[in-house]
């Protein structure tokens, strides 16, 4: 008895845990019934009013500091260095001292030259006498037609020969000016190429150094085709504001436009405009990338909505709009006519006054019922 009653409780427990097995298993799936229908799921989400008003237009590019003057300084001699006047890098001003030639070959020249005009000046006034004594002897009938004529020429090839001498020797002061190598440009000097005791010739591919002027700066960049005729527009109103940013600080420099290029780069479609800086603090260096912002005025009475709620689509981009009677969300395909900042600026497909969802887009169907939060 004891044993049959030992099989019939371990029966029951063997039942009781399969049953728990089961519904641990299955209850999860098995069909409950609440006892009432359940109605549209309503999502919450923010929205955002479509305005109506004037949107600053500005156009970020990446940009390429360039010099406003840059020189490469060559000797126009072959000749020795004798001494350098400056360091690399200095801020060197126009006229002054850079490098000094040996200049005691072309100082003896010269120094021949000058004697080789006083000769010649003193036998110009030589033939000047003589042709003047004949040209008054031939008055009286002393001397002969051909006589005269003889100190004539004789005279004139004398005045010729002053004159070569004088150009020669001025030749060779220039030579001379020539051995005083001075900055070209007020700016900031480069590496220096040559030093002291070396020789430099006049055809020499490498300069001795090259000046760039840093102040003003130039900034190039290429504009897209679409902003000519704002960039047209805007220069011929006056001056066009460009600002200057390095990718590691703020604005470091404000600058006008003042040129564009004269063609459209068919391959790219963009054509090149410069910008002027004062460049005083020389924060802009040449060689150096920026990006600038090249104010064009405003576009007048845009219809604008924050860039959160821009969806994109297969066909084209589109809002969920919150419909004020139904408080349902209906799909609109819009014509963007472009990006400013963090708002869409729109051709068509929505109205001033219509409210455009911007947060919780990701469970917005069209048609999908909305709760708009404060």
């Amino acid at each position: 008895m004891k044993i049959a009653r030992y099989i019939v409780i371990l029966l029951l427990v063997l039942a009781l845990a399969t049953g728990v097995a089961w519904r641990m298993a299955w209850g999860p799936f098995a069909p409950k019934d609440s006892g009432k229908a359940q109605g549209p799921q309503v999502v919450r989400v923010t929205a955002a009013t479509v305005e109506r008003k004037d949107v600053p237009l500005t156009v970020e590019l990446v940009a390429t500091v360039y010099p406003n003057q840059s020189v490469a300084v060559k000797s126009r001699l072959d000749s020795l260095i004798a001494a350098v006047k400056f360091r690399d890098g200095d801020h060197v001003q126009q006229g002054d001292v850079l490098f000094v030639l040996d200049d005691r070959s072309i100082k003896t020249q010269w120094a021949q030259m000058s004697a080789n005009l006083k000769r010649d000046e003193a036998q110009l006034v030589n033939a000047k006498s003589q042709y003047e004594r004949s040209i008054k002897l031939a008055e009286r009938g002393y001397a002969t037609r051909e006589k005269l004529d003889q100190d004539k020429a004789a005279f004139d090839a004398q005045e010729a020969t002053v004159a070569a001498t004088r150009a020669a020797l001025r030749t060779m002061e220039v030579q001379l000016d020539y051995t005083v190598i001075k900055a070209p440009i007020t700016g900031r000097a480069g590496t220096i190429n040559a030093t002291a005791g070396n020789n430099v010739k006049a055809n020499d591919a490498q300069p001795l150094v090259t000046i760039n002027q840093v102040a003003p700066a130039l900034v190039q960049f290429a504009v897209p085709q679409r902003y000519f005729d704002a960039v047209k527009a805007s220069m011929a109103a006056g001056d066009v504001t460009v600002q200057a940013r390095r990718p590691d600080s703020g604005i470091v420099a404000v600058g006008h436009l003042g040129y564009i290029d004269n063609a459209i780069d068919a391959s790219s479609g963009t054509f090149v405009a410069r910008a002027v800086f004062d460049n005083a603090d020389e924060k802009l260096w040449p060689g150096m990338f920026v990006n600038v912002s090249l104010g064009l005025g405003a576009i007048k009475d845009a219809v604008v909505f924050p860039a959160t709620a821009l969806q994109g689509g297969q066909d084209s981009p589109f809002v969920f709009v919150v419909d004020a009677t139904s408080g349902k969300a209906a799909r609109r395909g819009i014509v963007v006519e472009r990006m400013v900042d963090d708002r869409v600026v729109v051709k068509s497909g929505v109205a001033e006054g219509d409210r455009v969802i911007t947060d919780g887009l990701l469970r917005v169907t069209d048609g999908a019922t909305v709760e708009v939060a404060p």
